[in-house]
């Protein structure tokens, strides 16, 4: 009989929390692009109606924060891109998943180094998290 509780393996821990770690990062990313395109596009709104103040004096602290924030996911997308490689030398076999516990039922991450439908080889391997 399979063992439907191994997900809660207490030497899935260390992996457990990188995946939570780069879940984070993912969605901090998420968050900051969001932010950077509203900005983005208030910025294009201000510069087709906003004709009181100069240009160069109105848009330059938004375009100073806008730098900010591409700076600082640049700085996210690194990170995450570290933590993957983390992550991928963690799982011990590839093309499988494997069960682990992130606080809410079972769920699974795996890496996959050819495509599922095509069975051709890929480039780099792919990072699946399921939860």
């Amino acid at each position: 009989m399979e063992n439907l509780t191994a997900y809660l393996d207490e030497s899935l821990v260390p992996l457990e929390q990188k995946v939570k770690e780069y879940l984070e990062i993912e969605r901090e990313i998420t968050l900051l692009e969001v932010k950077i395109i509203n900005q983005q596009t208030k910025m294009a709104a201000s510069d087709d109606t906003d004709h009181k103040e100069s240009p160069a004096e109105s848009a330059q602290p938004q375009e100073s924060d806008l730098g900010n924030k591409e700076q600082m996911l640049e700085e996210l997308l690194q990170r995450y891109n570290e933590k993957k490689k983390e992550l991928i030398n963690m799982l011990p076999e590839q093309n499988k998943f494997i069960e682990v516990n992130l606080g809410y039922g079972p769920s699974m991450i795996g890496y996959f180094t050819t495509d599922l439908e095509t069975h051709q080889e890929l480039n780099e391997p792919i990072l699946r998290i399921v939860h």
